[in-house]
């Protein structure tokens, strides 16, 4: 009778052996997603980040182009009315 119970205890350990194991490697698998989860978070607001970057340089570039195309119109006329006025001067 106490080799049955003795047999019964060493399975029973077995058994308790093995879902310690078990859970062991569920709390290293939840700690890995736990990390990943982590990680895609930052790169998330990385990314939020880079793309405020780049909507601020877009709007810079329009403006800057609106300018510069301003400013070449406003030195072309100043230097078509330079030549008028210099033929304008030696039309003898």
């Amino acid at each position: 009778m106490d080799d049955q119970v003795a047999k019964r205890f060493d399975r029973l350990e077995n058994k308790i052996d093995k879902l310690v194991d078990v859970m062991a490697s569920m709390a290293r698998v939840e700690e890995r997603l736990i990390g990943q989860d982590a990680r895609l978070k930052r790169h998330e607001f990385r990314l939020d980040e880079g793309e405020r970057k780049i909507d601020e340089v877009a709007e810079a570039t329009k403006t800057n182009s609106f300018v510069a195309k301003v400013g070449t119109t406003l030195v072309s006329t100043i230097w078509a009315g330079l030549v008028a006025y210099l033929f304008y001067l030696f039309r003898d």
